[in-house]
């Protein structure tokens, strides 16, 4: 089965050690598989939860790119009701991975214990704060690059047509195949994108 996307995350720029960027990783690499299985609403609760964690301890620009297209693309078929709590599919999913809860966040154990008290406290903090006023809480705002995950396609500028040979002689767009449109690379073809006030994690300051 085609793997929606593949990512390699070479650091994490945050307060956990070097090693605890495979989690990170894997997790990424999971979410990408329940998606290829229409496994949505997990798919979605892991990219939710990573982006919980990046709020309060950056897990990386790669990372974040990758977990926030995810969400991007799930929530065309998916949205949070309470960015706060997480299924029960997705608490059995995190403990079967012997990940423990800080605030509302998932983190693995042996994370838990690097993490400095600080950014414990963030995550703390973070499990206390209101809903997002731009998404109100849904992780996910339609994508204002394109119209229903398709934008003009600027070969033919939307004609599905292309000059050749002549003035008046025209064949099919080579880039759009005659229609006229493309898939929005900013949103994979979704309609929707991470909300950029809140970064997919549904909450406020």
């Amino acid at each position: 089965m085609k793997r929606w996307f593949a990512v390699t995350i070479i650091a994490l720029v945050s307060t956990l050690s070097h090693a605890t960027d495979e989690w990170v990783a894997r997790e990424l690499k999971d979410a990408s598989k329940q998606f290829d299985a229409r496994q949505f609403g997990l798919a979605f609760e892991i990219c939710h939860n990573l982006l919980l964690v990046q709020r309060a301890v950056p897990l990386g620009r790669d990372a974040d790119d990758e977990a926030k297209f995810m969400l991007g693309r799930v929530g065309g078929r998916i949205k949070a009701v309470n960015p706060k709590v997480f299924s029960e599919q997705f608490v059995a999913h995190a403990k079967r991975l012997g990940f423990v809860q800080i605030g509302c966040a998932w983190i693995p154990a042996g994370a838990k214990e690097r993490l400095s008290a600080e950014a414990t406290a963030r995550l703390e903090k973070l499990g206390q704060a209101e809903t997002c006023a731009v998404c109100k809480g849904a992780c996910v705002t339609a994508c204002l690059n394109c119209l229903r995950g398709t934008v003009k396609c600027m070969a033919c500028l939307g004609t599905g047509q292309a000059a050749g040979g002549g003035a008046v002689v025209r064949a099919i767009c080579p880039v759009c195949n005659g229609q006229g449109k493309s898939k929005c690379t900013f949103c994979r073809g979704s309609g929707f994108v991470a909300c950029p006030k809140c970064g997919g994690c549904g909450l406020g300051e």
